[in-house]
């Protein structure tokens, strides 16, 4: 009997200078986690992670500096190999700057959004990643979160947007995380509230791409429980 070939999903994690360390760190560890054969020890890893910078290094919060795997300039190259992004949130400045400066990051963003696929591919934010996210148009008639004390701009920031680029309206809402649904590219768009729901939106994702049972088997290892 010819032996099964259990896919590998191609992750993509957005670093830039300032990104809160949690919101990416976090979804790391959770799908390092995850394998087909849950065992922690001799994992059959179901997800390939790469960093995606701009600089080699990368100061992130706290401050911790980061290596990346990859350029975005090589990244983009290959645009194609990836099938999940996961952008992180940082401080408010940190944020509209990378949005305002229209840099490599968030020209990464869309040309990730624009890249047709057959195969469903995941965009996440994490935190005020939605804002990113938001600021691009793609949160247009979804349903989606951020942090708790960040809802009201998120939801200024797609009104804003669904002015620029047209689009349904957006409903911001409470939550640890939202799957917002597909685009009509076929990208599922997910977003998380703030740090630590990271945990529960990879958790989540990785049921998605695998089962319920292994994103459990990872939650277990972690010794994770999501909050009630």
């Amino acid at each position: 009997m010819a032996a099964v070939i259990q896919r590998v999903f191609d992750v993509g994690i957005l670093l830039y200078p300032g990104a809160d360390l949690l919101d990416f760190a976090g979804p790391h560890g959770v799908l390092s986690h995850v394998s087909y054969n849950n065992n922690p020890v001799s994992p059959d890893r179901v997800f390939s992670i790469r960093f995606i910078a701009a600089h080699e290094d990368i100061t992130a919060s706290d401050p911790v500096t980061v290596k990346r795997h990859i350029s975005i300039a090589d990244a983009s190259k290959e645009l194609e190999n990836f099938d999940i992004l996961i952008v992180p949130g940082g401080p408010s400045p940190v944020i509209s700057e990378l949005v305002n400066s229209n840099g490599q990051e968030y020209q990464f963003i869309k040309a990730f959004i624009n890249e047709s696929k057959n195969d469903e591919r995941i965009l996440m934010s994490i935190c005020s990643g939605a804002f990113i996210l938001g600021s691009t148009g793609v949160l247009a008639g979804k349903t989606v979160t951020t942090h708790t004390m960040a809802l009201d701009g998120l939801r200024a920031t797609c009104q804003k947007a669904t002015k620029d680029f047209g689009g349904g309206d957006t409903k911001v809402m409470k939550a640890r995380y939202v799957d917002g649904g597909l685009t009509k590219s076929g990208m599922r768009i997910i977003t998380s509230g703030g740090i630590s729901c990271g945990f529960d939106a990879t958790l989540y994702l990785a049921s998605l791409k695998t089962s319920q049972s292994a994103s459990n088997f990872a939650a277990m290892v972690l010794e994770y429980i999501a909050p009630v």
